[in-house]
């Protein structure tokens, strides 16, 4: 099959992607990765690809995303991943009426992937998109993918680690489609909030306020949200918060003072308070879990739409 591929790399610096070479034993007998990042994109952001040896597994963080493929065209906003076999055709890129796209992603390929990834599609209707459950293990895991450092540790190790985490990743990823009826059988205003939610947490939101919004009784909204959810819109908002404090804990070198101000909490002592209360630690302490790795920027040759990696 003749390989096709067009992109654009519209990535803000602190855009982190990590290349991963596996060894010839560990491709003919394990799930191995090839490449992983974690992508602040921008509205120029795009890949058109087609006739590749991979599996493409893409979590929305922030912002939105928008997927083309099988003919038919998919928004991915925070919460959802996509699921794509590389070798057919796709084209994926920032949702321009969003402009914006915080993706967590890793290429792999390798044994038993074809049974996992026709399992997913079996169970999620023949699509791509699929949804995860509130707590769903797959941002951890795609973290901790991007945390292995390949100069740290032996092949043989470093290749072990990348198949369990994979194979952790596409397990949680393919029971997500088969528990599929569970979430069709949240009503829709109930996606609506959550996912209203999910894009406006820094904003200083009241039950009032969304009731309003959503043309519900308050009191009846909140009732309706915990049902489904198993949180208030309330506790919602602060796992929302806090799992983005997290993220950028781990990923930049922000104060915690800045983040705390950047996820909605303007007073740093409640911050740190709710932290300890979800996390068990506070945030320097969650901090100096996570040192930042530094990794080489994209080359500018890749930022300029040329190259040869996988994407």
């Amino acid at each position: 099959m003749e390989v096709k591929l067009h992109y654009n790399l519209d990535l803000r610096p602190e855009s982190r992607w990590n290349m991963i070479s596996a060894a010839a034993a560990a491709k003919s007998s394990l799930l191995y990765m090839q490449e992983v990042g974690d992508f602040l994109a921008g509205p120029a952001y795009y890949t058109t690809r087609e006739g590749f040896d991979s599996f493409l597994l893409k979590y929305t963080v922030a912002g939105c995303g928008l997927l083309r493929c099988n003919q038919q065209t998919w928004h991915v906003p925070p919460g959802h991943f996509y699921w794509l076999d590389c070798r057919k055709w796709h084209d994926y890129r920032t949702d321009p009426e969003v402009g914006s796209w915080h993706v967590l992603w890793v290429h792999f390929f390798g044994a038993n992937a074809q049974f996992y990834y026709d399992t997913f599609m079996k169970h999620n209707n023949g699509e791509p998109v699929g949804t995860l459950p509130l707590g769903s293990p797959v941002y951890s895991l795609l973290q901790s993918l991007l945390s292995l450092d390949p100069s740290g540790s032996n092949q043989p190790e470093m290749d072990l680690k990348a198949a369990s985490l994979l194979t952790q990743l596409i397990t949680e990823c393919t029971l997500a489609a088969m528990h599929l009826g569970q979430f069709s059988d949240i009503p829709q205003t109930v996606q609506d909030i959550r996912l209203y939610l999910m894009n406006n947490f820094q904003q200083k939101l009241t039950l009032d306020q969304l009731g309003a919004q959503f043309g519900m009784n308050p009191c009846y909204l909140q009732k309706q949200f915990k049902k489904y959810v198993g949180q208030s819109p309330a506790e919602y908002q602060i796992y929302l918060r806090m799992t983005r404090a997290k993220e950028l804990m781990r990923t930049t070198r922000r104060s915690i003072s800045e983040i705390s101000y950047q996820i909605g909490v303007d007073n740093l002592s409640y911050f740190t308070r709710q932290f300890k209360q979800l996390e068990g630690l506070t945030p320097q302490e969650y901090r100096r879990l996570w040192p930042i790795i530094e990794s080489p920027a994209p080359a500018e040759a890749d930022n300029a739409g040329h190259g040869v990696k996988i994407l």
